[in-house]
């Protein structure tokens, strides 16, 4: 029978036995191990590896997606880390060589592949436009985003997305020859955003609201301003009481305005939108601003059977009707004016409430 200290021996000699059978089994490519960082500088680690017969180096490029800060910055001297082998040493270099990236890559591929089974948003990072959309990472995880997923609506120039931070679900993973691709879009989380902000926008709007707004899109009968997330119609004869030929002549897509509701119908989803509205009525105080007997320059800008109608200002057209042309005898306005002609007038009648103003050319004549 064995005493006690011989069974006491072969316990120790059993420990001793474990401790070395891990220092000699050998480090495996692509092998998860832990360490602690012994030696630190901007560009590389030096990290002194459990049961591994070398300690190991980790450069910036392998410690982090961004590579482009300083290593002081993401590690600190004594951390404890796990990183990635993806080197043995070899005779020019006695150190394994880690990466944290690649260990996080896997991780990542975990998390995207659990986001597009749950149906959840991530958040990538761009670093490129490449043809027909833009690369991001995902904890160093390529993933593609096509051009027609990144918004509501085309994009010409991609390169304003390179550094932006994206939400995006993923809507294709697929493992092919060891590698991992990943394809995400990003107009479902704008489609949810948008029918949330539009119900809230809803809710809020009442007849009579000055909101800010730009301007989406135009068309030949008026301009559709998104003011909340909600686009309302601008109609032509909103847009100013001057003459307006088509919206394109006054506004551009882009713009920003002030805008007033005029009319909303929140069943049907209709918002009707005013930028005359804001503007003073240039009939107020008409009789003040062209009282009779007043002479002024006026523009010619149509004419009818009975005379002329001539632009005082933008929405103030005065009648200088035939009669009042010349003091020969005019078949027709034609004969004596001409369409964008400036000529004096003088101010027969005013009328506010009538929104008539009367105008004679023959009373100035010599």
């Amino acid at each position: 029978m064995m005493d006690n200290q011989n069974i006491e021996n072969n316990e120790n000699e059993m420990s001793m036995q474990d401790l070395m059978d891990l220092y000699d089994k050998p480090v495996r490519i692509g092998q998860i191990i832990k360490g602690k960082i012994i030696q630190l500088d901007d560009k590389e680690a030096i990290v002194a590896l459990v049961g591994a017969s070398h300690d190991g180096k980790l450069v910036i490029e392998e410690a982090t997606v961004d590579s482009e800060g300083n290593l002081t910055e993401v590690l600190e001297l004594g951390q404890e880390i796990e990183a990635k082998v993806i080197r043995r040493p070899q005779e020019n270099d006695s150190f394994f060589i880690l990466s944290m990236v690649e260990m996080h890559r896997e991780e990542a591929i975990r998390d995207l592949r659990a986001a597009h089974e749950n149906n959840e948003t991530v958040k990538v990072k761009v670093k490129d436009a490449v043809k027909g959309g833009v690369v991001a990472t995902y904890l160093g995880q390529r993933v593609f985003i096509p051009a027609s997923h990144l918004e509501l609506h085309s994009v010409n120039d991609l390169s304003v997305y390179k550094d932006q931070d994206l939400d995006v679900n993923v809507i294709e993973i697929e493992e092919k020859r060891g590698t991992t691709r990943v394809v995400a879009s990003r107009r479902k989380k704008l489609q949810e955003d948008r029918i949330a902000q539009e119900a809230s926008a809803w809710e809020s709007f009442e007849v009579g609201q000055v909101l800010e707004g730009h301007v989406e899109r135009l068309t030949d009968f008026g301009a559709f301003v998104n003011v909340n997330g909600v686009d309302g119609l601008l109609h032509v004869s909103e847009i100013s009481y001057g003459k307006v030929g088509k919206p394109s002549d006054v506004l551009k897509v882009g713009d920003e305005l002030k805008v007033k509701i005029i009319a909303l119908d929140n069943e049907k989803k209709r918002l009707s939108l005013s930028l005359k509205a804001l503007q003073e009525n240039p009939w107020t105080r008409i009789e003040e601003k062209y009282p009779e007997g007043s002479v002024v320059l006026g523009k010619v800008v149509r004419f009818t059977d009975f005379g002329a109608f001539i632009e005082l200002e933008p929405g103030v057209d005065g009648l200088a009707h035939i009669s009042q042309l010349s003091h020969q005898r005019v078949e027709s306005p034609s004969e004596v004016l001409t369409i964008g002609e400036t000529i004096k007038v003088k101010i027969l009648d005013s009328s506010e409430e009538n929104k008539k103003v009367s105008l004679s050319i023959k009373a100035i004549e010599s």
